[in-house]
């Protein structure tokens, strides 16, 4: 799976300008959380209810060198 690597300053741009183009993408702590809309989101292990809809949400954390690794399906382009 191929993923972006984000250092500190970046993590905290990418949450700015995805939250701009209208992702999910919230803080929690150190960790990136990134929800999308899913039904299937009701019985994935990765569930969660936002919004009053289903969908699925992920958790990046920073690696041990502060490296956040976000997986490139998760990331929104703006056009």
């Amino acid at each position: 799976m191929s993923k972006i690597e984000l250092d500190y300053d970046q993590a905290h741009e990418f949450v700015l300008n995805q939250r701009k183009i209208g992702s999910k993408v919230r803080w929690d702590g150190w960790d990136i959380v990134i929800w999308k809309h899913n039904p299937n989101g009701f019985t994935d292990k990765h569930g969660a209810f936002r919004d009053g809809r289903w969908g699925v949400q992920i958790a990046v954390a920073p690696d041990s060198r502060g490296i956040w690794k976000v997986p490139k399906r998760y990331v929104k382009h703006s056009r």
